[in-house]
């Protein structure tokens, strides 16, 4: 189990792991929704040191997360987008697309597409910081739901080389990435909103602040198992009608897609 676990962030994450491990990637599908937690607890981590001991501007404050959770974790995923948007949003053929994958050089709609994400992210996180000051486990869970999106790809579609980075999902099964999703938001939610309610950050009443949290997280669920299938299955049918199997770069450009889509939901329900 260990080494399952340790193997699945050692391949989406840049921090060095020191412990010793075989590496053994068969359960990526179950185990990739919980690496989540990391980037989601960097975020959290972040938000309550800059902006409510240190008082930081919001903008600056949602620009230091986003340069810690991309500099960890998100930086594979953020090229992965960028790749698709330069192979897909132009004129292509199959031969094409697949160098223009391959290649290190951003193009003009990679550009684009990067600029327009982190943008996005930064403009969310700003909106957000008020609900997070008092439910946090809620608004800083996308990247376990992005990474959810990244598992259910293989599953709909098989991998265009068999070499790949992202052939290691493989043998990603739907009920091992369900599994692997509620135990991530099992780990997560509780724990994180448990203990923030016991610091003095929170000044909602506790039946008030549990009946908030349970009624926007039914809210947002809601949304996101339609979300995170749809941007999946999104991603799974283009990779396959333009190439004829998903590529590691599938799985990078489902995460941020994801990531983003989440936070528009967990807006649009706190506005509401």
């Amino acid at each position: 189990m260990l080494d399952r676990f340790l193997s699945t962030l050692s391949v989406v994450s840049r921090i060095p792991i020191k412990l010793r491990f075989k590496f053994d990637s068969s359960r990526m599908d179950f185990y990739l929704p919980i690496t989540g937690i990391f980037p989601a607890l960097l975020g959290l981590l972040l938000f309550a040191i800059s902006s409510l001991l240190l008082d930081f501007p919001d903008v600056l404050v949602a620009i230091f997360i986003l340069i810690v959770q991309y500099l960890g974790f998100n930086l594979f995923h953020l090229d992965g987008l960028m790749d698709t948007a330069d192979a897909f949003l132009g004129s292509a053929d199959k031969e094409k697309r697949l160098l223009i994958l391959k290649d290190s050089r951003v193009g003009v709609y990679g550009f684009f597409a990067g600029v327009s994400v982190l943008g996005l992210k930064a403009a969310l996180l700003c909106s957000l910081f008020p609900l997070a000051r008092n439910f946090p486990a809620l608004v800083f869970a996308y990247p376990l739901w992005g990474r959810l999106s990244a598992a259910l790809i293989p599953c709909m579609v098989k991998p265009l080389n068999p070499g790949g980075l992202g052939a290691l999902a493989k043998d990603s099964r739907p009920l091992r990435c369900v599994f692997g999703m509620a135990l991530a938001l099992l780990l997560w939610t509780p724990p994180v909103q448990g203990l923030w309610m016991a610091m003095p950050f929170s000044n909602i009443p506790a039946t008030a602040a549990m009946n908030e949290i349970l009624s926007a997280n039914i809210i947002t669920a809601l949304c996101l198992c339609v979300i995170s299938p749809f941007v999946a299955f999104y991603y799974a049918r283009l990779y396959r009608n333009s190439l004829g199997g998903y590529t590691g770069d599938a799985l990078g450009a489902a995460i941020e897609t994801s990531e983003v889509l989440y936070g528009l939901t967990a807006l649009a329900v706190y506005r509401f």
